[in-house]
């Protein structure tokens, strides 16, 4: 296998010539993105970039490269915001200087796996949400474009308007073999979030009687959801950097290290750089778990979403409740269009079952949607 590599900076493009060499593959260097495009041919399998470079940053570069090769772009906390562009362009994988090699290596095997997975193959979305709104099909696009890397993802967005949902998504089209595994950071007391994340091993405390494993391990091969991330105790935030940067684990009481294999999507409706400000979360830890931020806007931003998904969880209700049938009413379809939803999705899913619990005969009127 031939790779490219495109990086200004030489100790870092000698270093990573070396190693892939060293692995046995075959490597071709340049200094910059303009010399690349002369001297780029066939033989090559897959271009390593950085974003950041002279005459032509790695953005620009990807686009000339029109989607000939696979890319895996090299990303500085500066360039994170222009992830998004690149990932709209075909980009499967980024790494986060300063990483490992077996991050790069990993990388590349996973290029390389997903390339023979595609070939003459389409590649099937999954998805148990309405996307009717362009805004949600936005980012339902970008959704579908980061899945199949390793890139950490960062879902921001209003309480209730589907983070969970979005991340689910995105492990499903991941091609993991592992489970989706989500923690709510703010629904653990503080003195259990370290043994829930590491797990431990027996005679690590008083009540230890037995090992444990943490989610991280029993995310294996999969995707570990951080639900309200910035909740998580300033002291911890330390720990699951070094973790991340590591990309190893020690279990409460262990004294040999566990290797991670997981993927991190953390989501959050606060202002994380407010955070940073303040001193109530590590603006390194913010850099590693955001490589990919995605925003979901909320309800009242997507009012071609509403109808749709009402008459999903309505649908779901007479199921679970053994309903005969029942439907939304157009007097009740105007007022659901109408009302602001503060709450969002959550918000829309009990006022919908109350609905249809407590209406009569076949049809849901607007006087039986109880909206504050």
């Amino acid at each position: 296998m031939k790779i490219a590599i495109v990086e200004d900076d030489i100790n870092m493009r000698k270093s990573l010539s070396l190693a892939l060499k060293s692995e046995g593959y075959e490597v071709v260097e340049f200094r910059n993105a303009v010399d690349a495009l002369k001297k780029l041919d066939n033989s090559v399998d897959l271009v390593i970039t950085d974003i950041t470079m002279p005459k032509m940053d790695g953005i620009e570069f990807v686009k000339e490269l029109n989607g000939k090769y696979e890319v895996i772009m090299i990303t500085g906390n500066a360039t994170l915001n222009r992830a998004i562009e690149a990932l709209r362009m075909g980009v499967k994988d980024f790494l986060t200087k300063p990483f490992e090699i077996e991050d790069l290596l990993s990388a590349i095997k996973r290029n390389v796996k997903y390339k023979e997975k595609t070939k003459n193959k389409k590649i099937s979305i999954k998805h148990s949400f309405v996307a009717e709104d362009d805004k949600t099909k936005e980012v339902l696009k970008i959704a579908k474009k980061v899945a199949p890397t390793n890139a950490n993802v960062m879902l921001l967005g209003e309480s209730g308007v589907g983070k969970e949902e979005f991340a689910r998504f995105i492990h499903e089209n991941s091609g993991k073999k592992g489970k989706f595994i989500a923690i709510n950071m703010s629904a653990i007391p503080e003195n259990l979030i370290e043994s829930e994340l590491f797990g431990y091993v027996k005679g690590a405390f008083t009540d230890a009687t037995s090992d444990k494993k943490g989610l991280f391990e029993l995310a294996e091969d999969g995707t570990l959801f951080l639900d309200e991330i910035a909740e998580m105790p300033y002291n911890l935030q330390a720990k699951l950097l070094r973790v991340l940067q590591e990309r190893e684990f020690y279990p409460l009481g262990a004294t040999k290290p566990k290797k991670l294999n997981v993927r991190i999507i953390s989501a959050t409706n606060q202002n994380i750089e407010e955070l940073i400000r303040d001193n109530k979360f590590r603006e390194d830890l913010y850099y590693r778990l955001n490589t990919i931020p995605i925003k979901i806007p909320p309800l009242r931003e997507r009012k071609k979403d509403i109808i749709p998904i009402a008459e999903m969880i309505l649908k779901n209700t007479i199921k679970e409740y053994g309903f005969e049938s029942k439907k939304l009413s157009e007097e009740a379809k105007k007022a659901l269009l109408e009302y602001d939803w503060p709450g969002n999705i959550r918000e829309l899913i009990n006022v919908i079952q109350r609905a249809a619990i407590l209406s009569e005969g076949e049809e849901i009127k607007k006087e039986n949607l109880i909206l504050i």
